[in-house]
């Protein structure tokens, strides 16, 4: 009988009244049983494998080679125990057929430039983008963002060479009537405080629910633990040569890690991936600057690996006389599921914003 006043009672009782959910029942008889299958075969196979240590030792060939035959076949019984990987092609053709009537193993960008190539991205693949430093690669990442989140995408992405708030401000340029974003570095807001506020409370409304934003993640490992976590549609890291890897593996090696890593992250969650990628500086020494794909750090991992290869490049940097610096370039050097493509499109810089034309982006100039 137990004691009323002993505090121990009440977890005695809840062991006790629990007892029955732990207890196996007549519906569970063949799930018990291959455990207690597999523990034996397991221990079976330990026994073994001490036994054929001891006889190669001993070198008696003719017992190692019936202690190697029992050997194998414990294996081969761990191995088929063990539930298959492998799916029903009835299963995968129904999930084809849905894919196709839904479209939703494509995920669009919503910037004409982008999708023009093949239509978006695609779950389950990744897509690289190259440029070098002041073509506005983090620019358009921040465009890619805002319009995915605008498509209803819940998007994840890893900051890794500008800070999150450096990102809000981007943002908040982009989402304001006539601000300037080199005067929201500075911090002035002379005759624009309104319009801030304004924007801000709108970032505070669009973004809290889908995008989640990290400038502190340091390892790939870290990276894909928050992915498994939050489940995202899209996952932008920015950029990948700032992942923090193991010293013991060669640059390359690195890459081929991230890129694959990236690669296996996107199968099982069913997401896409926007890797920021930064180019080799030999693009500058040559004549003809516009980038290919040879230019990406690593680019042998890159082009085996991506699904699209993409690059923005800004004409302005290299020829301010040739090229408007409200025009950029958008190349999509490889399209696994599309075509190559190169769009011209409108850049301004102090809007951090890229349109479909020139003339658009000099219209917009904050005054």
């Amino acid at each position: 009988r137990l004691n009323p006043d002993y505090e121990d009672n009440k977890g005695i009782s809840y062991y006790i009244s629990g007892l029955p959910d732990e207890s196996p029942s007549p519906a569970l008889v063949d799930k018990y049983s291959k455990i207690i299958w597999e523990k034996y075969l397991r221990r079976a196979v330990s026994t073994s494998a001490n036994k054929l240590y001891s006889t190669v030792l001993q070198d008696d060939h003719q017992s190692m080679e019936e202690i190697l035959g029992e050997h194998i076949r414990l294996l081969e019984e761990i191995k088929n125990i063990r539930p298959t990987r492998l799916n029903d092609i009835e299963d995968i053709v129904e999930e084809t057929r849905e894919l196709v009537n839904t479209g939703d193993n494509i995920i669009k960008f919503g910037i004409p430039a982008l999708d023009i190539p093949a239509g978006g991205m695609t779950r389950k693949e990744i897509t690289v983008l190259g440029g070098r430093p002041g073509h506005g690669k983090t620019t358009l990442v921040v465009n890619i963002v805002r319009s995915l989140i605008e498509l209803g995408n819940k998007v994840i992405i890893f900051n890794r060479e500008m800070s999150n708030p450096e990102m809000i401000r981007k943002l908040v340029v982009m989402e304001g009537k006539n601000l300037s974003y080199s005067k929201i570095r500075k911090g002035d807001l002379n005759g624009s405080t309104d319009e801030f506020n304004k924007s801000i409370d709108k970032i505070k409304d669009k973004y809290k629910n889908n995008l989640l934003m990290f400038d502190d993640v340091k390892t790939l490992d870290e990276a894909m633990l928050e992915i498994s976590r939050h489940k995202p549609d899209v996952i932008i890291d920015d950029y990948i040569q700032l992942i923090s890897c193991p010293d013991t593996l060669e640059r390359r090696f690195q890459i081929e890690k991230i890129v694959q890593d990236y690669k296996w992250i996107c199968k099982k969650e069913n997401c896409s991936a926007l890797l920021v990628s930064q180019l080799n500086r030999d693009i500058e020494k040559r004549y003809e600057p516009r980038p290919r794909l040879s230019d990406y750090s690593e680019s042998g991992v890159i082009e085996q690996t991506a699904e699209s290869a993409l690059f923005v490049w800004y004409g302005y940097v290299f020829n301010d006389e040739e090229y408007s610096p409200y025009q950029s370039e958008i190349i999509s050097a490889k399209t696994r599921y599309g075509k190559v493509t190169s769009e011209v499109v409108g850049f301004n810089g102090d809007r951090c914003r890229f349109y479909t034309t020139k003339e658009e982006a000099l219209k917009d100039t904050p005054k």
